[in-house]
């Protein structure tokens, strides 16, 4: 029958149903490691460049032909193409071939001399977030170098001094853009701090799930030898998880955010805080899942299903008021939700830990639910697995006969 497992046999038995197991080990160990050289690999130029683009110019006029030139010598626009019409250009957006519009209005020339007020049309794809907002930058900033010799020559013309004009030109902009934690703006700062805590919950849910799957198809809980989940077991078998996550979280925090330079260890006492009951509230959902599914395979199916959807509805990319309250309400039980927004607001912004109370206790809540249906489904599996058990010894012939 065995005898009853402490804490520290459970601890020492989930460990080793992890590490003696090549298929759990394998995203534990080494694609925790090895992710953090190859995820980032997309993103490193950082910077968006020669984003093509059509101008719809409706005024053609010398300005409006200069202000295409100059949007095309940029390093971050190329010109593809210049039309007439809007319609002549929605085509190629349609067809993935531009990544904007560009419109020039008619008068825009006639407009800029006589000092009345215009401007030009961006349009872009709306899915590529940091594309569009490079292009509306660098369009704006362009239109406005393009327009200011005339503009000048128009308020000389209506006898303002030089000196004015000078003093004018000089000034200090109206808008002042300032980024929270992106500070280059790039796609490398923007996605990879976002993901780490999605990437940490994916690899080790996988590989939690595949441990508790393994007992579940054998029938067998190295945690509960004589059939009988103590409480004392299932606390090591949960620390024994998290603590897995809890060194992921912990490597992509000290190491990888170093290793590739971004913004990071602005708060680090209270992302190791945060992270201690992310840790817990993953390795909990990961036992659940595993003791749910109870097959060896099946959890990475859901993970891999689940991953690109889970990093766009924790709100990190577009605000959650954006999302219908279905798709929000979907969102809610996940730890990456709190998660993702905890982490990059103490790791990347360096906000304290009363700043995230609605994130903490989010996943406070998430934690206690998720423990009590890890014991519960725990608990059922290796009743059954001890019914079985018993069923399968009872059928056996009496060896004496």
């Amino acid at each position: 029958m065995g005898q009853a497992v402490n804490f520290l046999g459970a601890l020492r038995a989930t460990t080793l149903g992890i590490l003696g197991d090549k298929g759990p080990a394998m995203p534990a160990i080494l694609g925790v490691i090895v992710y953090c050289f190859f995820y980032p690999l997309p993103y490193l130029p950082q910077t968006v460049r020669d984003v093509p683009v059509a101008v719809v110019d409706e005024d053609a006029s010398e300005l409006s032909r200069s202000l295409a030139r100059n949007l095309d010598a940029t390093r971050d626009v190329r010109v593809v193409g210049v039309t007439r019409t809007v319609d002549e250009a929605l085509p190629l957006m349609y067809a993935g071939r531009i990544g904007g519009i560009v419109t020039i209005p008619g008068n825009f020339n006639r407009d800029v001399i006589a000092g009345t007020a215009t401007g030009i049309t961006v349009m872009g794809n709306g899915g590529l977030m940091v594309l569009d907002g490079s292009l509306m930058g660098k369009a704006a900033e362009v239109t406005a170098a393009t327009v200011a010799s005339d503009l000048a020559a128009n308020r000389a013309r209506e006898g303002v001094p030089a000196a004015a004009i000078a003093q004018a030109a000089r000034a200090n902009p109206l808008f002042v853009k300032q980024p929270l934690f992106n500070v280059v703006q790039g796609y490398e700062s923007y996605v990879v701090a976002a993901s780490m805590s999605l990437l940490v919950m994916q690899l080790l849910t996988i590989a939690i799930s595949m441990a508790v799957g393994t007992w579940c198809e054998k029938g067998a809980w190295p945690i509960a030898p004589r059939g009988r989940l103590g409480p004392t077991a299932f606390a090591g078998m949960v620390a024994g998880f998290a603590l897995f996550v809890l060194l992921g979280a912990l490597f992509w925090i000290g190491f990888v955010f170093w290793y590739h330079d971004l913004p990071r260890a602005l708060n680090l006492g209270g992302a190791i805080a945060f992270a201690l009951l992310y840790s817990v509230t993953v390795a909990a959902f990961a036992i659940t899942l595993g003791a749910w599914m109870a097959e060896r395979e099946r959890p990475l199916q859901f993970v891999a299903a689940a991953s690109i959807p889970l990093l766009f509805m924790s709100g990190f990319a577009l605000p959650p008021e954006t999302f219908s309250a279905p798709i929000h309400l979907l969102s809610l039980p996940f730890p990456t939700t709190p998660g993702i927004r905890g982490f990059i607001a103490l790791n990347q912004m360096g906000a304290r830990l009363d700043e995230i109370e609605p994130e903490i206790l989010h996943l406070a809540v998430l934690c206690v639910l998720f423990l009590a249906t890890a014991w519960f489904a725990s608990s059922w599996r290796v009743s059954r697995a001890r019914s079985s058990a018993q069923d399968s010894s009872s059928l056996q012939p009496d060896a004496r006969r």
